[in-house]
């Protein structure tokens, strides 16, 4: 669904937290934040936490069911 065009990505109220261009990673101008894999959402990083899962352009929390992100298509 994000490899192809330009995706800005929001927090729940809306404010702009990075962009997705074309791959799998949301990045906030050269820093990466996200990381995605099908339709789960890591933090970017050795880590790899799990952040939240991908419905159509939501993602969602794993434990509570809160709006994490939106993904807008530009």
């Amino acid at each position: 669904m994000f490899d192809t065009g330009r995706w800005n990505v929001t927090d729940p109220t809306g404010k702009h937290v990075g962009v997705v261009d074309g791959d799998e990673y949301v990045r906030d101008g050269e820093h990466l934040l996200y990381r995605i894999d099908g339709n789960e959402l890591y933090s970017a990083g050795p880590e790899g936490r799990l952040y939240g899962f991908i419905e159509g352009d939501l993602v969602i929390a794993p434990a509570t069911s809160a709006l994490l992100l939106r993904f807008i298509q530009e």
